[in-house]
């Protein structure tokens, strides 16, 4: 952690960061679950697609960015869970080619800077005769460096190629050491995600 102090620090020090990173690993996506801290996804949809004639779909993932840091196993993973997901609304899988919708995913992060201010108190003599006044404190601004990411799940209308469905979900990452928290995060992670999906 960097302390900065008012005053001394050029402007440019303070400056969020914003470069956007999409060859990330996926496993970066787990470490967007299980915090203290509760998120809501952000979710849109077409008004106009009629969402009751879905009876089938197909996961193709980031099968059109095939993020070369991906792994199989990683995938695997996540294509289940949109598997529990879609099939609690007795929905079937099927081939892309014979899908109603496609389920695709991606993330991107960002890497950012938390700047946090305290304050090093003066002090003040109220005896008026004495001369004295106020003692000069100093403002510390803290620093720290994080990396947040975002997760985009798009549900796509196979005839038409278009996204009827788009879900995201903005977290800072935080990284789990074993499976099961791995999986769980995920299945998670895709629930909340995938929730107000008008199927049901």
């Amino acid at each position: 952690m960097k302390t900065l102090t008012a005053g001394k620090t050029p402007v440019n020090m303070l400056k969020i960061q914003n470069k956007v990173t999409t060859l990330v690993a996926f496993s970066s996506i787990l470490l967007l679950g299980a915090c203290a801290t509760n998120y809501v996804p952000e979710t849109d949809k077409s008004s106009s697609y009629d969402f009751s004639k879905i009876e089938t779909y197909s996961v193709i993932g980031d099968e059109q960015l095939k993020n070369p840091m991906f792994s199989d196993i990683d995938r695997e993973r996540f294509d289940a869970a949109i598997d529990i997901s879609m099939q609690r609304y007795n929905i079937e899988e099927v081939s892309a080619e014979e899908a109603d919708v496609l389920v695709s995913y991606f993330v991107v992060t960002k890497d950012k800077i938390k700047v946090s201010a305290s304050y090093s108190g003066g002090y003040a003599n109220s005896c008026y005769r004495c001369g004295y006044g106020y003692g000069g404190g100093v403002t510390h601004f803290n620093t720290r460096n994080y990396v947040e990411g975002t997760l985009v799940v798009d549900i796509i209308d196979s005839e038409s190629k278009l996204s009827v469905y788009r879900s995201m979900l903005t977290k800072p990452l935080k990284s789990y050491e074993n499976t099961q928290e791995r999986e769980q995060a995920i299945n998670k992670i895709v629930s909340d995600m995938m929730q107000k999906l008008p199927l049901g």
